[in-house]
Parts: structure tokens; C-alpha cells; sequence
């Protein structure tokens, strides 16, 4: 019994080194894959409008989310002349991203995106969020 046992201890330690080389490996991976993509990553979240907004903001109509590319915004807004007699159309700005999260992503949406850049040990990544508009 006593041999089963020191023998299973044998492996236990084997298997809990081989898994240390192996979660070293992983990170050394990640961290590659990390510096290939850029250090620096840009995600725009667009959160709903609040319902104090509504009325004020008109809803998000000027800005729109292409169902086909997921990395962008396009923002647009009326022209009007100098004047302001005249409306000339609409003026859009397009916003390129890593990833635009429009106002119906989910909290979980957003984790999963960024999980792989928060669970780095040893970096710290920095989340940053503006602050809101008084």
C-alpha cells in the first residue's frame, strides 16, 4: 500500500511539473500572440441611452453600426449652411476600433472580448473608461 502510495505521489509530481510547463508555455504563446496583435487595443462601447436622454438625445440615430464589420461606428449629423437656413445632408464621420460594442452588447459579450487581455499575470492591463457628462 505503501508503495502504490509513493508511487502516485511519483506522478502526482510529475504531472503537477508537466502542468507548470505547460501553463508557462500557454503564457509565453499569449503573450506572443498579444505583441503581434499590438499592445494597445481600442474597443468603443456604446452604452443605451438613459431614459432621463431621451427626449434631449432623440435616441442613437446619429450613429449607426455596420452589421458587417463589427471594428466600426459611423457618426453623422445634419449640415446646414452657415447661415443655418439651409440643410446640404448629412456629414459622416467613420471610426475604425479593435471592436465596437453597440448599445445591446451584454456585460458577458464584453467580457468575453476582453478576458484574455485582463487575466494576464504579471501585465497590467488598463481598462479606461470616460467619465460621464454631468
Amino acid at each position: 500500500l505503501q508503495v502504490q502510495a509513493a508511487a502516485r505521489e511519483q506522478r502526482l509530481g510529475r504531472q503537477e511539473e508537466r502542468l507548470h510547463s505547460l501553463e508557462m508555455e500557454r503564457r509565453r504563446l499569449h503573450n506572443l500572440v498579444q505583441e503581434l496583435k499590438g499592445n494597445i487595443r481600442v474597443f468603443c462601447r456604446v452604452r443605451p441611452v438613459l431614459p432621463e436622454e431621451e427626449e434631449q438625445q432623440k435616441g442613437l440615430a446619429h450613429l449607426h453600426f455596420p452589421p458587417e464589420d463589427n471594428k466600426a461606428l459611423v457618426l453623422s449629423r445634419p449640415e446646414e449652411s452657415h447661415v443655418g437656413r439651409e440643410r446640404r445632408g448629412d456629414v459622416c464621420y467613420d471610426f475604425s476600433f479593435d471592436r465596437v460594442f453597440p448599445p445591446a452588447a451584454s456585460q458577458q459579450e464584453i467580457f468575453e472580448e476582453i478576458a484574455l487581455l485582463v487575466q494576464v499575470k504579471g501585465r497590467f492591463p488598463a481598462l479606461r473608461t470616460p467619465k460621464p457628462a454631468p
